[in-house]
């Protein structure tokens, strides 16, 4: 038979049946590495949005822990009147405070728990279990006006002092405000009751402390202490010798390093080892 017979007759019914499953096997194929594209396109927006949340939380940690102890001028706490472990505390009357003078406990100016709730506030939607809490106390990095609705304190190169009813600082003296906060993992977020977040509680005008939320989707929050045990004057002294739970670190603490988890599938975590820029934490 010549070709041109074989083109005139059409093709048959066996010829069609192929092709048509030909055909229907490429479309599927094409759906198939079409559907794998996108699946692989949003595990990747996923794993971005996550490494994003955990690097914005933890640049917010470690602002806040290379700055704690700082009191503006006045290089130590223990020369601030009207602190907790004043002879005189400052009398005032903070709302929703985490325990007795909580926000002007300046002599501890770096605390951790894990895996426990130490505060007299309630957690938003409960702490997570296995969760830190994270306590920072400093002085505002900026200096501030007089402000009956805050608690400031005045700082000279010697002394200084809280106030919480707008004082105006006193010649060669500085005012900023003070910093009280307690980060904590939450099993829920503002957003999504089901999606963890990394939480705080701070302090603001009023004064008052509230709960504000840092990051969703955290799902994990881990602390160590780094512990130097070299004596005064010894060569790495200054520095940490070993990495501890808060619970069990003993010594003077010099650094702290902090462990994230996204709540995604991947379990994509971040670590950093940050120094204490002032002083070491008792």
């Amino acid at each position: 038979m010549t070709a041109r017979n074989a083109f005139s007759r059409g093709m048959t019914l066996l010829e069609v049946v192929i092709a048509m499953a030909l055909g229907l096997g490429l479309v599927l194929l094409a759906a198939t590495l079409h559907a794998r594209i996108l699946y692989l396109s949003a595990q990747s927006g996923r794993a971005a949005d996550a490494q994003d949340t955990l690097r914005i939380a933890m640049a917010t940690l470690e602002f806040e822990l290379q700055h704690a102890g700082f009191w503006g001028l006045v290089p130590d706490a223990a020369t601030i009147a009207g602190r907790k472990g004043d002879a005189t505390p400052l009398a005032v009357a903070v709302i929703g405070d985490c325990g007795p003078d909580w926000t002007i406990d300046l002599d501890r100016p770096m605390e951790a728990v894990q895996g426990a709730w130490p505060l007299a506030c309630s957690p938003f939607g409960g702490a997570a279990p296995l969760g830190a809490v994270l306590v920072l106390r400093r002085a505002e990095i900026v200096t501030a006006s007089a402000d009956a609705g805050l608690l400031q304190i005045h700082s000279d190169p010697w002394s200084g002092r809280l106030s919480a009813s707008g004082e105006l600082p006193d010649p060669g003296s500085e005012l900023r405000n003070l910093v009280a906060r307690a980060y904590y993992l939450s099993p829920t977020s503002t957003a999504d009751a089901l999606r963890p977040s990394l939480r705080r509680k701070t302090l603001q005008r009023g004064p008052r402390v509230v709960d504000e939320e840092v990051a969703s989707g955290v799902a994990g929050f881990e602390i160590e202490f780094g512990v130097d045990t070299d004596l005064p004057g010894t060569p790495g002294h200054g520095l940490p010798n070993l990495f501890a739970p808060p619970g069990i670190a003993s010594g003077e603490v010099v650094a702290v390093r902090l462990r994230l988890r996204a709540d995604d599938a991947s379990g994509l975590t971040i670590a950093r080892t940050i120094p204490l820029r002032n002083g070491p934490a008792p």
